[in-house]
């Protein structure tokens, strides 16, 4: 299942945003603050689904009508919960196909898929805690972290997560006892042994994502299997000195079976000269000017620095010099 999405509409306004959800304005509540950077913020009366963006004027007031920044956009956030709501009436997939219709005018910029085993037969967190623990495994990802509450009278487990990856980049995996996390936030009954599994994908690996959802036509589980496959592997020990010859743990098999690897990675384009004269204009040209203020005109240190970094040039620069030449003479 989808359990966050969040994503940026550019160059649009609420009516246009609000259609494409299937929601109605009167579905919605305005909050006193942004968030974000965005200055104004609405949040859906069904459940916990928020709508950001800046408007144009100062009126606090806003409604359907009320003109915003359409470069900065509508920013949606829905959060898990948020899923579960919004799905009880609408499709989740359904409304990133709309949005996938609407090209470069949207941002994906969160996207996490999860799957629950609820009786823990093939997730199993102790098995995984305990596989991680003897290094049973081999990861593209190069480190993991294990985030662990206890209740201060009884030291009993309020919650045990482990993260693969660095939840700072843009596609990480998620594993925690989902029983423990609901027993204490909900007085219902839970069932004893309860294991979901995420894996949050931002920015690039969002985009991709959806391309590939949409034009693979696979089903979310396919697609978040064939991710762990390109990353993860628990393994079953044996005495060969080189780990990745060790035969998968057959629970692991038995989860990615019938999946092939699913890479979202994506080669990054070569900067050009207007790409670098634009990052010198946005990134330092204040500092330059800075500088040369203080110096009063003097630009012997900008030559020196030049003469320097004309002797630093890698392969890549080379590059965007002979590109760059060769459409000056065809133009």
């Amino acid at each position: 299942m989808i359990d966050w999405l969040e994503f940026t509409v550019l160059e649009s306004q609420l009516p246009m945003v609000l259609n494409t959800m299937g929601l109605k304005w009167e579905d919605f509540s305005q909050l006193a603050k942004g968030r974000f950077g965005y200055h104004n913020q609405l949040k859906w009366n069904g459940g916990n689904l928020f709508i950001m963006f800046t408007a144009n004027s100062d009126n606090k007031d806003i409604d359907i009508n009320t003109k915003i920044n359409a470069k900065s956009g509508v920013h949606v956030m829905l959060t898990g919960q948020g899923c579960r709501q919004y799905s009880s009436k609408q499709d989740l997939v359904f409304l990133i196909k709309r949005l996938y219709l609407l090209k470069n005018r949207v941002n994906f910029t969160r996207i996490d898929l999860a799957i629950d085993d609820h009786e823990s037969k093939l997730l199993d967190y102790d098995r995984i805690h305990d596989s991680a623990i003897k290094g049973h495994f081999t990861s593209r990802w190069s480190k993991w972290d294990e985030v662990v509450s206890r209740q201060t009278s009884t030291n009993e487990y309020l919650g045990r997560t482990m993260y693969f990856g660095s939840q700072a980049s843009d596609l990480f995996c998620r594993i925690y006892d989902k029983s423990l996390e609901r027993k204490a936030n909900s007085d219902e009954e839970v069932p004893g042994k309860w294991t979901r599994l995420e894996i949050v994908y931002r920015k690039d690996r969002a985009t991709k994502l959806v391309d590939f959802l949409i034009k693979s036509e696979k089903p979310l589980g396919h697609v978040l299997r064939g991710t762990l496959r390109q990353y993860l592997r628990f393994l079953l020990p044996s005495t060969d000195q080189n780990k990745a010859r060790w035969p998968s743990a057959e629970w692991w098999e038995l989860l990615l079976a019938d999946v092939e690897k699913l890479q979202l990675t994506i080669k990054k384009e070569a900067k050009t000269i207007e790409d670098m004269t634009s990052w010198v204009d946005k990134q330092i040209a204040p500092t330059i000017a800075t500088i040369l203020k203080a110096q009063e005109g003097d630009m012997s240190w900008l030559r020196k620095i030049i003469l320097d970094g004309s002797n630093r040039l890698k392969q890549k620069h080379k590059d965007a010099i002979y590109q760059y030449l060769g459409k000056e003479k065809a133009a």
